[in-house]
């Protein structure tokens, strides 16, 4: 079921939009009155489709859907509802899918949402697409919880019964993940080299035997990782071609 917001300051107007959204089997999760409502709902919710009118207090619907669309890289569907036409032009260097003009009928909002649900579509579609090439690990980095691509992590080792993650600027980061937790997620692109480190495989470099054994030594470090016995075999074939 697609998830809207209604942010109009007349509640009459609220009241029968989220009437109409039911009866076309959209769940309506929050409700504002004024811009400044709209970009805290859309910080806090999920949604798929924002409603707003224009002409409120606070800040205007218009700049709130500037904002919004500046700050995410994935907004909800735009619908404006309105009861001025004067807007349009300016609504559509939005990215808006809908401009309706009060009073609107349920045909038309329904049309509007046809048009929301092909946009969702495809935006479910394209984030698919990044995901299978973009992996993130939430973690604590510098001082907040931060998303971080996995790509900038050259490699993971336990130390003490604590796991830290080493990004390529050396900086050293606890994770609050086993290790085996961390090889189930991120296990097609780093390998297990030892029972303490796991590695980016793109950050090898070579692979070297010494008296104490195998390592490898990385792209983005100067330090060299033990490769033990158990998985030389799969380590090595990282190194061919």
């Amino acid at each position: 079921m697609m998830q809207a917001a209604i942010v109009d300051d007349e509640p009459l107007a609220r009241a029968r939009l989220k009437r109409m959204l039911g009866a076309a089997n959209v769940e309506v999760v929050a409700e504002g009155e004024n811009g400044q409502q709209a970009l805290d709902i859309v910080r806090k919710h999920r949604l798929d489709l924002l409603v707003i009118d224009i002409n409120m207090p606070s800040i205007n619907g218009m700049d709130a859907v500037r904002q919004i669309e500046g700050e995410m890289d994935t907004p909800p569907a735009i619908m404006f509802c309105t009861a001025y036409d004067q807007y349009a032009v300016e609504a559509f260097k939005t990215n808006a899918v809908a401009y309706l003009l009060k009073p609107f009928s349920q045909a038309e909002l329904e049309q509007a949402l046809n048009r929301v649900e092909k946009k969702t579509e495809v935006r479910v579609a394209t984030t698919a697409a990044e995901t299978s090439h973009r992996l993130e690990l939430v973690m604590h980095y510098k001082g907040q919880l931060q998303k971080v691509d996995v790509r900038n992590i050259v490699y993971f080792f336990s130390q003490d019964k604590a796991v830290y993650a080493v990004m390529k600027n050396a900086d050293q980061v606890l994770v609050d993940k086993p290790l085996k937790e961390l090889e189930s997620i991120v296990g097609d692109r780093f390998i297990r080299l030892h029972r303490a480190f796991l590695a980016q495989t793109m950050e090898l470099q070579a692979l070297l035997k010494t008296d104490q054994g195998n390592s490898v030594s990385l792209r983005s470090s100067q330090q060299e990782l033990p490769v033990s016995r158990r998985h030389l075999k799969e380590v090595k074939q990282c190194f061919v071609q």
